[in-house]
């Protein structure tokens, strides 16, 4: 029987871990062990009331407190409410005896239901072989665990070179075993999450992305909900100069998208068209709800339907995207609309398009437009020479007119896009790792950032969150 850990998104994908067993948390220094381990019993106390008890053979009760307050784990109120205790276990005792006994005597006083030992590596090394560690993980399963329905987590450390799991005693009894690790991807740093063995449950998934940011969470696929329009419209705070991005985070992080600046984003295939929406669209809706117009030179992957939907989401008026938002797309889906703002895309005279409709609204508003540019649709119309030419006419005039052009590629041309990326003054990738949409920048540098979608406001949000 598995029962939840209250560890934001473990649950989501792996349902829980064992009621009343031995769980083994593996991994190297500094991946995360000490703050899994920790939000384990933190959760534990303040959203199941289980009382939990911290074995340390190396940290102390100062340092432990320290590090986890800074994560927003306030471990000594929950001490003071009896829901949680701090044991530190120096491993030169008198006997291994007298060790494990003040554990059990420790765990029994508090009537704990979740135990962390940190370490059983330094445990392992304080007992005289692996029979009497063998002893004590059976006595720790038979007359405390399984009795008094408490589960245990038992920290491994693995070196860095090693893959091995400590002399293989304890892995043997353990009910299940998580591995955290450190990878690079991309030389970027990723954390991975995995679970090759759990008894008592179906893993439909073995492995995930987690991140250390503001405590341990897990990243999973959501699929996308059906939009209903809530309320109109709020752009993020405008950044002290440029344009916003349409992503809190992206915007502490590089300080928006500077005026005048080319950005460029490419895309491998398994995304989906809508989920990016909060990535382009957003920055639309910040122009519009300034009364700035907006291109999109031409979209494609939507319905009819939903196309309207999505319109409709942000709550602007017809009135307001008449006046300012031209969207280009084939020529059954502009006839299937009937709006007056969505056009037929013409691939024989997409520069005369995009120079006439800027022309018009810059008449109509006085103000440059933010374009938003398919570069494989267009290149599919034209010979690449051509589109990169006309990509490069854009990025002047975008430059000299202080507007904002974003350019979105899956790379169907790959040198086009290579020369494109080359051009922009930001360049961005969006792929999936481990079923969680990923964003980092290439130009400039940023870590990989997983992408989670808020909806509490009707149109979408894109969460960003370091993996680090």
């Amino acid at each position: 029987m598995l029962s939840p850990t209250g560890i934001p998104g473990f649950d989501e994908i792996f349902k829980g871990l064992p009621k009343a067993g031995l769980v083994i948390l593996a991994g190297g220094p500094g991946v995360g062990k000490t703050i899994f381990s920790a939000s384990y019993l933190y959760h534990g106390a303040t959203r199941y009331q289980e009382p939990g008890l911290y074995v340390s053979l190396a940290e102390s009760r100062e340092e432990f407190y320290e590090n986890l307050t800074v994560l927003g784990m306030d471990f000594k109120r929950l001490e003071a409410y009896g829901l949680f205790s701090f044991m530190e276990l120096p491993t030169l005792m008198e006997s291994s005896g007298m060790m494990f006994s003040r554990i059990m005597e420790e765990a029994e006083k508090l009537s704990a239901k979740r135990l962390v030992i940190d370490s059983m590596t330094a445990l392992a090394q304080s007992v005289k072989s692996a029979e009497e560690l063998r002893t004590f993980l059976h006595t720790l399963l038979l007359n405390f665990v399984k009795k008094e329905g408490c589960t245990a987590i038992l920290i491994e450390e693995i070196p860095r070179g090693i893959e091995t799991l400590g002399r293989g005693v304890e892995e043997f009894v353990a009910s299940a075993v998580i591995e955290l690790e450190h990878q690079i991807h991309n030389e970027r740093s990723i954390r991975v999450i995995k679970i090759p063995k759990l008894r008592g449950g179906r893993l439909e998934k073995k492995q995930a992305l987690f991140t250390l940011e503001r405590g341990f969470k897990v990243f999973s696929y959501k699929p996308m909900k059906e939009l209903k329009p809530v309320e109109r419209y709020r752009p993020l705070p405008q950044p002290a100069k440029g344009f916003s991005t349409g992503m809190a985070y992206l915007n502490e992080l590089l300080g928006g998208y500077p005026e005048g600046a080319t950005i460029f984003f490419e895309m491998n295939p398994d995304i989906e068209h809508r989920e990016t929406v909060p990535i382009f669209a957003n920055v639309l809706a910040d122009f519009i709800h300034k009364g700035k117009p907006a291109i999109i030179m031409p979209l494609t992957g939507f319905t009819s339907n939903e196309l309207k939907t999505l319109l409709k989401l942000y709550g602007f008026s017809e009135d307001e995207y008449a006046s300012l938002l031209r969207i280009f797309v084939n020529k059954e889906l502009a006839r299937e609309c009937k709006l007056p703002y969505v056009l037929s895309f013409d691939p024989d005279n997409v520069a005369e398009s995009i120079g006439i409709t800027e022309e018009e609204l810059r008449k109509e508003s006085r103000y440059f437009p933010v374009k938003l540019i398919n570069l494989d649709q267009i290149a599919l119309a034209q010979e690449p020479s051509e589109t990169l030419h006309l990509i490069n006419h854009e990025i002047g005039k975008t430059k000299a007119c202080g507007g904002l052009l974003v350019i979105v590629s899956r790379r169907l041309f790959e040198q086009l896009a290579e020369d494109v990326g080359s051009l922009a003054d930001m360049h961005f990738k969006i792929e999936r790792l481990l079923d969680v949409p990923v964003i980092y920048g290439l130009k400039p540098p940023t870590p990989i950032l997983a992408m989670e979608i808020d909806y509490s406001k009707g149109y979408p949000q894109a969460i960003l969150t370091p993996i680090i």
